[in-house]
């Protein structure tokens, strides 16, 4: 027995001398796993054990650390799309420092995720701005517009809160639903008809968004169609580099929800990722609620070691209470929150898929296509409204009605100028109209790159082709019996259809320190327009292609970038160029001796695409250091051809317009001591644009808008200040006669008609454009401390003109005037924290606009809309958990 009991306690003893010495045997490993091109860190990387254990994945900043047996001799570095390393391990390098992983020439440029601290990315050669992953996670953006305000040289025209149907204006350009900025996913235009129709009726939900990149500079060219502004490329998820289960759930005022749901990983060689978000929110607004389901999955694969696939689908449904119609300011200063518009609904359905396959026939060769295709169709329902004085929107829409839905009127006081935005009635039915749209897109681009020497120096050649057609179905509803209807009778049917064939040719030579980089991009375009309709009551037609409207155009557009990088950053300068293509708004006018018409029989459709030659100047990089990143970019942009400024703002006389300005963008590290981390980040732009020619008609003007005193007095001073700039025609009984007295007074306004004003010598000479505030800026303060990460940030928007007369006073509709500058302030705080070992999760607080500072956002639809509200204080909260 005692013999027994010392065999026992022998084996304790040498159990636990052997657990503890294999404690001991065991040593922390740490590293940080970066980018060898720009050092930006790799999210996730996987760190391999010799036995083909996982040890460990980096985290958001590329950092790694865990145990390892001192008899690990070696690990191995995988991140999907980069060359694997092998490291070596002994007891004197357990700190294995910063590690560059170099990519693998089959990866896809237009898919990496960058998570640098750098607010550019390098690869672009002229001004560009970046949103990282971190940020996104931070901020966890209710829509994508509340991430890109804060990037200099945008501006956001708000009129629905969440950018369903954003509004995107950058440089100046008219932002109504980012028509004339080109707007990618991953890469691809994704705009409906990016060149027959490219309103942004479609938009990414930004819970699936992982960066943003936003592009100005000469290299705009390798993109179109619409490259005179800028360019906004929203980047998705790659697969996770190991298995992982996403489940993220948020939830806020107003009944905001969102849900996403992901899984993922990399096996081998293929990564691949399936995801889904489903977001509802009754809105900021009565009656704006929304609801979407977005679904895509994606595969990334090598296939060989000079080969790589990568595909992608997605489908993305809404159905949601949207409204063209908005408020005038006495409804907007008595209650911001009112839409009684109940019955306008919204739907859309969009699928589409992306292939890129390369190919790399040598090192230094590559061969990269691309096929993409979309399918979209909308309706938008939509009440039509009139304007009526408050004091009479009882009498006007009836006792039921108006208790239904305009009850807050009841016990107010009202004057002339008070004005109410209701549901048109007749036969006491209002009525309902339907805007049905169907677009089809499909192409094909096959880029080739190669490395060749010139100058002594390497030299990157690259060249690209592009098969591009888009078909779009514009049809129009009118049902007059019921604002609930959803059928009616066809009052417009025209059918576009389009197919271009564009490029570029592109070189990167390298002189000493000197980047200079010439590009040349051409388009050709094949487009035209039926009228359904009109054919259809033509018994003589013969055959299905007569009646159609052609426009064939061509367009070289050459750009160049010169630069010098140094130690710590860059300075470029480019000229290049830009494009708006030719739309459905006027890509099917004539232009006959400076004068703008729709073509007569016999005349053939020659319109230009509205043109521009940008300049730009900067530098970026960083400063003491590192302790400052930042950038610092001069821009003019000179546009000609500028046919459509707003909602029924056209020139008949092609405009110039000129914008310039100065862009700012830094992060500033305070304080980096003890675990914390303390950033400063801002961004400024400063604009200033005035338009150089043309004679300008706006159709709403006299016809719509609803004038107040002020408006109808500012009117008759600007004329009366420099009547040679001002042809007014009034109908004094006998139709339109123009106006040839020295000077006009108040009389005379209520007969007025029509105006047209001239622009630069004879003219006006200080007029702004539309939406371009001087001022923008941002500025934050972000701390970091163990797990928790907190920030704050102000953003102001200065004032700015809403159409080209420049109105400083308010219509009593709300449909023109100068909208007043405003600032907003945005918090957050995060936690991340682990729970057991596989489950990483992130509780979060945000607080958008925490003030609760309402302001006029827009007046897009002028007349038919009036003010647009923004800001609303909004709280959201929720979990993100990685498994």
């Amino acid at each position: 027995m005692m013999q027994q009991r010392q065999s026992h306690f022998l084996g304790t003893l040498l159990c636990f001398l052997f657990i503890s010495i294999s404690s001991f045997s065991q040593t922390k490993l740490s590293g940080r796993v970066v980018d060898a091109t720009d050092l930006q860190p790799l999210i996730g990387a996987q760190i391999i054990l010799q036995n083909g254990q996982l040890g460990g994945v980096t985290n958001e900043t590329g950092f790694f650390e865990f145990n390892v047996n001192t008899e690990t001799q070696s690990v191995l570095i995988k991140y999907l799309g980069y060359e694997e390393k092998q490291i070596t391990i002994t007891s004197s390098n357990p700190d294995l420092g910063t590690l560059e992983l170099n990519r693998a020439n089959t990866t896809l440029d237009e898919v990496i995720v960058s998570a640098s601290p750098q607010s550019f990315k390098k690869e672009f050669k002229g001004s560009n701005f970046r949103i990282n992953p971190v940020v996104l996670k931070r901020i966890n953006p209710l829509s994508t517009e509340e991430v890109l305000r804060t990037i200099p040289g945008v501006n956001i025209v708000g009129d629905m809160g969440l950018s369903n149907r954003p509004n995107i204006s950058i440089r100046g350009s008219w932002g109504r639903r980012s028509k004339k900025i080109l707007l990618m996913e991953d890469g691809t235009p994704s705009a409906p008809a990016p060149y027959i129709a490219p309103g942004a009726y479609y938009n990414p939900v930004s819970d699936r968004i992982a960066s943003i990149e936003v592009y100005k500079g000469a290299d705009m060219l390798k993109y179109g169609p619409n490259n005179m502004y800028g360019a906004v490329n929203y980047i998705t998820a790659l697969p996770p580099q190991k298995p992982t289960l996403r489940l993220k759930l948020t939830g806020g005022q107003r009944n905001y929800t969102s849900g996403l749901f992901s899984y993922g990983g990399t096996w081998n060689n293929i990564g691949g990722l399936v995801e889904g978000v489903y977001k509802k929110f009754d809105g900021f607004t009565d009656n704006s609620s929304m609801e979407i389901l977005n679904l895509n999955a994606k595969i990334f694969a090598k296939l060989s070691e000079n080969q790589s696939l990568y595909f992608k689908v997605s489908g993305q449904f809404e159905d949601n209470q949207a409204s063209l119609s908005s408020q005038t300011p006495f409804t907007f200063e008595t209650d911001p929150e009112q839409n009684p518009l109940d019955a306008d609904q919204f739907t859309m359905r969009r699928y589409g898929v992306d292939i890129i396959h390369k190919w790399l026939p040598t090192e230094k060769t590559s061969f990269t296509t691309k096929v993409y295709a979309s399918d979209f169709e909308r309706d938008w329902w939509r009440q039509v409204t009139t304007k009526v004085r408050a004091s009479e929107v009882q009498a006007y829409v009836g006792s039921d009605i108006f208790n239904q839905r305009y009850g807050y009127l009841n016990g107010k006081s009202f004057d002339d100028e008070d004005y109410v935005i209701v549901g048109r009635v007749a036969n006491g039915l209002e009525s309902t109209t339907d805007s049905r749209w169907i677009y089809r897109v499909s192409g094909v681009k096959e880029t080739f790159k190669t490395v060749w020497e010139a100058f002594n120096a390497p030299s990157h050649f690259e060249a690209s082709i592009n098969l591009h057609r888009e078909t779009f179905k514009d049809v129009f509803l009118e049902a007059d019996n019921t604002r609930w209807a959803r059928y009616g009778t066809v009052t417009k049917d025209l059918w576009y259809r389009l197919w271009s064939a564009n490029g570029y040719v592109r070189n990167e030579f390298a002189i000493g320190k000197i980047g200079v980089i010439p590009i040349l991009r051409f388009e050709h375009v094949d487009m035209y327009r039926q009228d359904l309709i009109a054919q259809a009551q033509d018994p003589t037609i013969q055959g299905t292609t007569e009646g159609r409207e052609p426009n064939v155009y061509d367009q070289f557009l050459p750009g160049i970038t010169i630069n010098h990088e140094y130690k710590n950053g860059e300075f470029f300068w480019s000229i290049y160029k830009g494009m708006i293509a030719p739309s459905k708004v006027f890509g099917f006018l004539v232009e006959q001796d400076g004068v703008v018409t729709n073509p007569l029989e016999g005349q053939s459709i020659n319109i230009d695409p509205e043109l521009s030659w940008n300049k730009e100047v900067g530098w970026r990089g960083s400063l003491f250091d590192n302790c400052i990143n930042g950038q610092l970019t001069y821009f003019h942009n000179a546009s000609r051809n500028f046919y459509a400024g707003g909602r029924n703002e056209v020139f008949q006389e092609l405009g110039k317009i000129n914008v310039q300005g100065v862009e700012m963008a830094f992060n500033a590290e305070v304080l980096n001591d003890g675990g914390h981390q303390l950033h400063l980040l801002g961004n400024l732009t400063y604009m200033h644009s005035k338009v150089k020619e043309g004679r300008l008609e706006d159709k709403d003007l006299f016809s719509q808008v609803v004038h107040s005193t002020a408006t109808q007095n500012e009117y008759i001073q600007k004329v009366n200040a420099n009547r040679n700039a001002y042809e007014v025609y009034a109908d004094n009984g006998g139709g339109d006669t123009l106006l040839t007295d020295e000077t006009l007074d108040a009389s005379d306004f209520p007969n007025i008609t029509k105006s047209i004003i001239t622009f630069g010598d004879g003219g006006i000479t200080n007029a702004e454009a539309p939406y371009t505030p001087k001022i923008n800026m941002s500025i934050g303060l972000n701390h970091d401390w163990k797990g928790w990460s907190s920030g704050v940030n102000m953003h102001y928007v200065g004032e700015q003109f809403t159409e080209f007369h420049n109105f400083e006073w308010e219509s009593a509709d709300g449909a023109i005037g100068k909208l007043p500058s405003f600032t907003t302030v945005d918090a957050f705080v995060n936690y991340d924290f682990k729970i057991g070992d596989k489950t990483d999760a992130t509780v979060f607080v945000n607080g958008k606009n925490i003030t609760d500072r309402v302001y006029r956002a827009s007046r897009l639809n002028r007349a038919t809309s009036g003010i647009f509200a923004g800001g609303f204080r909004q709280i959201i909260f929720g979990i993100n958990l990685k498994i």
